[in-house]
């Protein structure tokens, strides 16, 4: 991130800090779970400074509040919430995938097991909704908080829904790419359309909440396709997983299906990917797929909506300096390694 969004991450960080506390100290190490998530323990629960993602939702939230005109440290309360909301996500979906690390460390159920990590997820899901309330101490009017609530609430509901067709999606060789659009745009567009347009809403802009919620929609789907790019042919030195990760875990991303659509190798490609892995079968996969140039095909996508995007960002009419740094962001994504 540039060195121009630190005030913004920084107050990021204050407001999430305040919202993962408590008094209990019978409760403490819950509260200490959900911190060492979000890279501010160890697993001994000590001080450290882990890596602990990008902040893109809430950043989006406090950059779209100023973008729209209004105070973006009003919108504080709605950005720990979008945050608290994706690694609640992120610590169910360990467990469900069965992952055990997430940014470079141990998931939290493998460290306190998988009963504590439901309830470490479902306390940070608890913690996220009830730090939209500071925004009345804010001063942001009623109806707005009620309007935001009513947001974060159906985008918990679409995330669920995203959650359930990947997982049910799984070993779906004929799975279609409508139906992959669908997924990933309930699973990661839905969060960073709401991310951008509660930005939008808590500023008052209600004219331009549309434009906003589509910037966000189409910022989702390039982020995943380029995570579908990165899960194949990302550096492991940089991702943290292994090379060809995604055909490991035989998931099922826009390039395998472009690639089972696209060649008379198909049934050669459904063939390798119906097998269990034993990792001596990636490069054959990995030479398919070339041949169909799924890599191509799947970075232009992504492409497409970072351009709808945009255009849906220029649509709002958004202020300096935040329409920068909003543009700057959008724009980074295609360029990203992790």
């Amino acid at each position: 991130m540039k060195p121009e969004l630190n005030p913004y991450l920084e107050a990021i960080d204050r407001e999430l800090r305040a919202a993962i506390s408590t008094t209990s100290e019978a409760a403490a190490p819950l509260y200490g779970m959900m911190a060492y998530h979000l890279g501010w323990l160890d697993d001994q629960l000590r001080p450290v400074e882990a890596y602990h993602g990008k902040r893109l939702r809430p950043l989006l939230c406090l950059l779209t509040c100023q973008a729209a005109g209004g105070d973006w440290n009003r919108a504080l309360p709605a950005a720990a919430a979008l945050e608290l909301v994706h690694n609640f996500s992120l610590i169910h979906d360990d467990i469900e995938d069965n992952s055990p690390t997430r940014r470079g460390r141990p998931t939290v159920w493998r460290v306190w097991g998988v009963a504590h990590a439901i309830n470490a997820g479902d306390a940070m899901l608890v913690v996220a909704r009830g730090a939209l309330t500071r925004l009345l101490d804010l001063g942001v009017p009623q109806a707005r908080v009620l309007a935001a609530t009513r947001l974060l609430d159906q985008t918990c509901r679409r995330l669920c829904d995203g959650q359930y067709m990947d997982m049910a999606y799984e070993g779906r060789l004929d799975l279609s790419e409508e139906a992959y659009r669908e997924m990933i745009g309930a699973k990661t567009g839905a969060l960073l359309s709401a991310s951008a347009e509660l930005g939008a809403l808590i500023a008052g802009a209600l004219g331009t909440l549309d434009q906003y919620a589509e910037f966000g929609h189409q910022l989702g789907l390039a982020f995943q396709l380029i995570d579908d790019l990165l899960g194949i042919w990302g550096d492991p030195e940089i991702t943290g997983k292994p090379t060809a990760s995604d055909i490991l875990e035989r998931k099922m991303t826009l390039p395998i299906i472009h690639a089972l659509r696209a060649t008379d190798r198909a049934p050669s490609l459904a063939e390798l990917y119906a097998q269990r892995s034993q990792g001596n079968e990636v490069a054959s996969i990995l030479a398919l797929l070339d041949s169909t140039a799924a890599r191509d095909y799947v970075q232009n996508a992504a492409d497409a909506h970072q351009t709808a995007a945009l255009s849906a960002l220029a649509a709002a009419s958004p202020l300096p300096p935040a329409s920068r740094h909003l543009h700057d962001l959008a724009a980074s994504l295609s360029m990203r390694q992790r």
